[in-house]
């Protein structure tokens, strides 16, 4: 008669239920189920990692320039400028050039600042410019400052100053509610003064020709 042969890994089962009973074998039947499961069927006993959820960036639209509507008249146009230290998605900037929207002054965000009163004063004429904003931010958390500067367009010069501290929220929240109260009256006088018909500033141009060019034969 042949001998039933009987596989190594049954015979360790097999030792280990003789020697621990019914309760040794329903213990080494679980950890054979778990070393022979696939690992989708392993796997559903761990937790899964919850998706992370990103949070979308702030509205940018601020950026775009709005088109007046037909029939309605701006109070003035108004260009802010970049803001020196402020965070990526620049809210400082964003919460002056909404406020300034709100009191209906037609606001711009795409230009650059030029590096003279006199070059301030031609951009104010080519472009219709009455108000140039101007901004910096310093320090951070709790103890940011931000100085807001206004330049005239009519004469290139600063001719208001706003200062806020505080958080970024914070400050955004106090340019919102209180930017107007402290240069609402100097803006609009700005700007009333700016619309009034006014000449170009043209200097003569001056070109220097040096000595005249003799004029020689050819052949000579």
């Amino acid at each position: 008669m042949s001998r039933l042969r009987i596989p190594a890994w049954a015979t360790s089962r097999l030792s280990i239920g003789t020697t621990l009973g019914s309760k040794g074998l329903l213990a080494a039947a679980l950890v054979g189920a778990v070393f022979t499961a696939t690992p989708a069927e392993a796997a559903w006993g761990v937790p899964c990692p919850l998706p992370q959820v990103r949070s979308a960036p702030p509205d940018q639209s601020w950026l775009k320039d709005v088109a007046e509507k037909p029939g309605s008249r701006s109070r003035g146009k108004v260009a802010v400028f970049v803001f020196k230290g402020d965070d990526v998605y620049e809210p400082v900037r964003a919460a002056v050039v909404r406020t300034l929207r709100k009191r209906g002054l037609n606001v711009t965000a795409t230009l650059r600042p030029v590096d003279s009163p006199k070059q301030y004063r031609e951009m104010s004429y080519t472009l219709n410019l009455a108000v140039f904003v101007e901004g910096e931010v310093s320090g951070e958390g709790a103890g940011q400052t931000v100085l807001i500067r206004l330049r005239s367009g009519l004469t290139g010069e600063h001719y208001a100053t706003a200062k806020f501290s505080g958080a970024t929220q914070e400050i955004v929240g106090n340019v919102g509610r209180t930017l107007w109260t402290r240069v609402g009256s100097a803006t609009i006088h700005a700007c009333s003064k700016a619309s009034k018909p006014r000449q170009r500033e043209v200097e003569p141009t001056y070109i220097e020709a040096g000595t005249p060019l003799e004029s020689t034969p050819v052949g000579s």
